[in-house]
């Protein structure tokens, strides 16, 4: 079984879509959601019947690493995949995402996302070290200002599972097992990096971490409208590569 684990903070009309999609793509396999409300004020109820194995946990919110963390403490599945309330499923993959990675030397994989107009978002990166990050960025620029010839080379270069340094914790797949052993997310960030330091520390355990070409899945990136994550955005991030660095 996969434990799907999402995370909520005022996001409630982006998880509703999100839920919903899961539920109506995912058929192949079989699977949990695991939903850790990080903002008590926001009510959160799913109908039984309609969404069987769900269950919402309220949280205090002590970030991103420790509500993944909590969500992971109650996963019944042999693998955890960590998907942001900001997504949408498109397409039954969980079978094959499972079916491909038993032979492999898996530590972690990254799915694929797309952005709302259908084009490729970039999920993965080289490990972050100074002149790497200027690199990282210098990439993420051309995505952000739809470089399409650029964005189409990459999604090429990337049509089959393939190596990465590190991925995205918007969709990161991950044997439950690997997660616990490696001391899953490091909760002293609060915001941002904790997915790099995760991968960083599955990398330095032999494991392999690996983007993986066939879902296909909505990322809003819904932390642009949220005018919470716009205020606090920068002071998280400086916060979070300090530690990293450290």
């Amino acid at each position: 079984m996969v434990s799907i684990i999402i995370i909520n903070f005022r996001q409630k009309n982006f998880l509703d879509k999100c839920v919903g999609s899961i539920y109506a793509c995912f058929k192949s396999y079989p699977f949990e959601v695991i939903i850790i409300n990080n903002s008590p004020e926001e009510k959160l109820s799913f109908d039984e019947d309609q969404f069987p194995g769900l269950r919402v946990y309220e949280n205090q919110n002590k970030g991103f690493s420790q509500a993944n963390n909590t969500g992971a403490k109650f996963a019944k599945g042999e693998y955890l995949l960590f998907l942001n309330a900001d997504t949408e499923v498109c397409s039954d993959f969980l079978a094959d995402l499972v079916d491909s990675f038993k032979e492999k030397d898996f530590g972690a994989a990254g799915l694929k996302l797309y952005n709302t107009d259908n084009t490729f978002q970039l999920s993965f990166w080289k490990e972050n070290t100074f002149f790497n990050e200027i690199r990282n960025k210098e990439e993420e620029n051309k995505f952000r200002n739809r470089n399409i010839v650029y964005m189409n080379e990459k999604e090429k270069e990337y049509l089959e599972i393939k190596k990465v340094d590190w991925v995205t914790g918007a969709s990161l797949f991950i044997r439950k097992d690997i997660f616990e052993s490696t001391g899953g997310f490091d909760e002293d960030y609060f915001l941002f990096y904790e997915d790099a330091d995760l991968c960083k520390r599955i990398s330095d355990k032999g494991l392999g971490i690996y983007f993986y070409p066939r879902s296909r899945i909505i990322h809003h990136k819904g932390e642009n409208v949220n005018q919470d994550f716009q205020n606090d955005t920068y002071y998280y991030s400086k916060q979070s590569q300090l530690i990293y660095y450290k």
